[in-house]
């Protein structure tokens, strides 16, 4: 091999060793960032429907329920 073509293997090896290396230490400082911040806490909030509560919050219970009710009184 010539040394211009074993010049150009070194310095991809360089490069490619400098870029594991950046990439080693985004890693890391990301890692730090995470490990830092504290993860929120989740509150569970009941389901409303702004209707009465179980069975009946479904308006189209109330619906199918009184409209054949008021259908026989008119």
């Amino acid at each position: 091999m010539n040394a211009r073509f074993k010049n150009f293997i070194s310095s991809a090896s360089a490069s490619k060793l400098a870029f594991d290396s950046s990439i080693e230490s985004v890693r890391c400082a990301l890692q730090d960032t995470l490990d830092s911040i504290e993860p929120p806490t989740a509150v569970p909030s009941p389901a409303k429907t702004g209707w009465l509560k179980g069975y009946l919050s479904y308006p189209w219970v109330l619906i199918c329920s009184l409209v054949p009710s008021l259908k026989e009184l008119f």
